[in-house]
Order: structure tokens, then sequence, then C-alpha cells
């Protein structure tokens, strides 16, 4: 088998229905080749309103299935569409409360997972439930011709937020290297069959166990047993530790080409935590980052996104071969002329995606960031490499031991989810509102209807 070509995109949907058309439009800009990836892993968070995010299912599923569209959507608008094998099946589709990965494969590729195992935790603030948290898709791909498998592992995740909480955000990565466990698919979970063929994995509204952990559980971390890592997400480390005063909005970087300009992004980027807090070896242990040299992915303004929805639609008229005049809608992103930062929050390179240091990809074609979006103050961000098809055998030592507890904590966490999530739904969605105000206009109808029978002597 070939080395694999691998193109994982993470983004923090900020809650939203995205844009079908510019997210398909610009998907493909950390792309330098001609040939379609292998494989499409999509890295989200905050993927959907909380109560709908915690509920899941059919409330969840229009937000996923966009992101479907819009990988079928570019690649037949890159790549034409027509050959079978520039089509991708879904292979594992997975959530932990707002965060969640979708990987895709070519046709083909998808033919030689042997295994599929997935894991999740959630690392919030409140009762470990996933409105933070971290879940991973594990590819066992076989060689063609042999018996040998190459183990490819993919991991989300959303950690603490806020400039300050740069500690908190170490103690994240940390609870999830101690609750990420990894499980063949339909050990603990019914996978089921979704639409498009694809294969899903929702979590149950309560845990089928809540059995002790498995003493052999540590082999089913992130790192062991080795294989190749991809960890992508909405890290939320800083580029400063405190919240921004007034006037500092003065400084912050611009999109200008000239390094000695103090605007250029790469005097900003001296002050990322989480290249600081690597290099202290306080987090993210055993992963590494190709360079950065792409702008800040967070925190575009309201009218950052407005202008990009705004600008992005063009209109060009073609002539035809029979004199008529035809005119065509296309959906581009604007040339970036100035970046529009929301005041209250430092411009930082939030969104981030690493890879395990002793089995690097082979060939990174681009690290990037996809355009501004239109429903998101995050700036979706690539890695587009090429991962060797032979099995990583490096022999590493996990920063931290999987706990004991791990399956009995994620089991409470998630009935805490169910709660909260009813609470959301019904309090702050429009859905939730009217089934709620029915139910109670049901319930006192109901009653006035009784206490009429009873007065009439029925």
């Amino acid at each position: 088998m070939a080395d694999l070509q691998s193109y994982t995109t993470t983004f923090n949907c900020g809650r939203k229905l995205i844009d079908i058309d510019y997210f398909a439009a610009n998907l493909y800009n950390g792309l330098k080749t001609d040939l379609p990836p292998d494989l499409i892993v999509i890295c989200l968070q905050e993927i959907a309103p909380l109560g709908y995010s915690f509920l899941g299912g059919s409330l969840l599923e229009p937000y996923l299935a966009r992101f479907t569209e819009a990988v079928a959507l570019a690649t037949a608008r890159k790549f034409s569409g027509n050959d079978a094998e520039e089509r991708y099946a879904s292979v594992m589709v997975r959530n932990v409360g707002m965060t969640g990965i979708m990987v895709f494969a070519k046709h083909h590729l998808a033919h030689r997972v042997r295994r599929v195992q997935t894991g999740g935790v959630g690392v919030g603030q409140w009762f470990e439930m996933g409105n933070k948290g971290a879940v991973g898709v594990r590819l066992g791909l076989h060689t063609d011709g042999s018996e040998e498998e190459t183990v490819f592992t993919f991991v989300s995740a959303h950690l603490a937020p806020f400039e300050k909480n740069w500690e908190r955000r170490n103690e994240d990565w940390q609870s999830i290297c101690e609750g990420l466990v990894f499980e063949e698919v339909g050990a603990s979970h019914k996978a089921a069959r979704t639409g498009h063929g694809q294969t899903g994995e929702r979590e149950p509204l309560l845990s089928s166990t809540d059995g002790a952990g498995d003493a052999s559980a540590g082999q089913h971390g992130i790192f062991n047993p080795t294989s190749h890592v991809i960890f992508a997400g909405d890290l939320n480390y800083r580029a400063s530790d405190n919240s921004p005063s007034p006037g500092d909005a003065d400084t912050w970087p611009q999109p200008v080409d000239d390094d000695t300009d103090p605007r250029n992004s790469s005097h900003f980027f001296l002050k990322d935590q989480l290249t600081r807090e690597r290099s202290k070896g306080d987090t993210l242990h055993l992963l590494d980052e190709a360079p950065i040299n792409f702008p800040p992915t967070y925190k575009y303004s309201t009218a950052a996104q407005k202008h990009v929805m705004a600008a992005s639609i063009i209109t060009a008229s073609h002539k035809m071969r029979d004199g008529r005049t035809v005119e065509t809608t296309e959906v581009r992103a604007p040339a970036e002329e100035v970046w529009l930062w929301a005041q209250h929050r430092t411009p930082s390179w939030c969104d981030r995606i690493l890879f395990l240091e002793a089995a690097p990809p082979k060939n990174i074609h681009a690290y990037t960031a996809l355009p501004v979006q239109p429903t998101s103050d995050h700036r979706p961000v690539v890695l587009s490499c090429a991962i060797s098809s032979k099995p990583a055998e490096a022999q590493l030592k996990p920063p931290f031991e999987i706990r004991k507890d791990w399956r009995q904590r994620r089991a409470a966490a998630r009935r805490y989810e169910i709660i909260i999530g009813a609470l959301a739904y019904l309090g702050w969605t429009w859905e939730g509102e009217a089934l709620l105000a029915g139910t109670v206009f049901g319930v006192i109808g109901g009653f006035l209807v009784l206490q009429a029978l009873l007065g009439s002597g029925y």
C-alpha cells in the first residue's frame, strides 16, 4: 500500500449550521496536489447548540449532514466527481457532547479498513461533561496481499477557554490522556447505519455498562498501542495570559507581508502559550507540530463574518455558443485586506493540528488556515500530509496512565449531559419552548375540562 494521503481539518463551528456552498468552495484550499486525498478527517468543536449536542440523534444530525454534503460538493467541483475513485465513503461519525469527528475514505481504501475503534471523554468544568472534551477514531488498515496492519489514530479535542486558563488546558490534556480509551465499535455502543451509507456512532442516552474499567485499558489509550497519531482541535491556547486592555487592538496582527512590520503575525506568535507550554514539557507530550505561517484563527468579529458572506458571492457572465449570455453565481473567499478582530479576546492560534513526534508524516504538503467563515469566529485549519503505510514502530511510554474508573466517570457524565441537555433544549430552543408551552397548555386545558365535567354532574 502506498503512503496514505491524509487531509485533516479542524473547525470550531460556533454552534451554527455551516454554509455548505462556502465551506465546500474553500475546503480544499490547503490541497497542493491535483489528486484527491485518500482520507479526509474533519474534527469539529461546538458542533451545535448545547441541548442539541448533548441529546444528539435527530437533533444533531442536520449539523453533521451538512459537512457530508460539503465534502461531496467540494470533491465534485475540484475533481469532477465522475470517477468512483474520487468519491468518498463515510467510515465513522462520532461525537461526545459538542465535540465530534468525521472520517471519510476513498471507496477502495474503505474496503481495506479491517477494524474501527472509537473513544470519547468529557473534560467540562462541571461533572466532566462534553461541552469540552475529546473524541477519537482508530482505524486498522491492511496492506494488499499481506496480513500486516497499519493503525491510524485521529483525535478531535476542545480544551478550556480564556486567556488566563493555560494551566487548566494542560490539565484537560492530562484528563484526555487518562480518560480517552479506544474500544472496538459495537463493544459498548451500538453502531448504526445512517443515511448515505455511512456508519455512525452516537453515545446512547445511558451507558449500557457501568462496570469497572478493564485492567488492560492502558493498552488502548492515545499512545498505546503505538500508531500513527493526528491530534487536532480548538486547543484554545492563546497569545496572551491576560484579557485585552483598551488600546491593545492597535498592536494586533494585520495582513502585512513585511516581516519587520510589528503588525506581521510572526511577531505576535512569539507569545503563543502552546509553544511555551510544550517547550516546558507541560502539555501535548510526545506530539510535534509543523511550522505555523498562517494568521491567528480566533477571534473574528461579527462584522468579519458578515463581510465574507457578502463579498463571497460572485456573479459572472458567460457567452454561450448559440449567442446567449448566461450568468452564473460562484462562491469564493474574498481577498484579505484587513483582519477584523473581536475587541474582547486576544487574537490567537487556538486551532491546531499535531502529530506523533516519533512517527511524523513522511511529507507535509500544507499546514494552513482556511478563509474566515460566515458562521463562526474561528477559521478552520488543515494539515495535508502523506503518512507512511508502514506500522509505527516506536515504543512509547504514555505521559499519563489510563484511569481505572474511566468507564464509570464517563457514564456519570453522560447522565448529567442528558439532564442538562433536556433543560437546555426546553429553555433555549424554540422547539423546546413550543413543546413546553404545549404541554403546559395541555395540562391546564385538561384540568379545566375535568373541572367542567365534575361541575356538571358527570
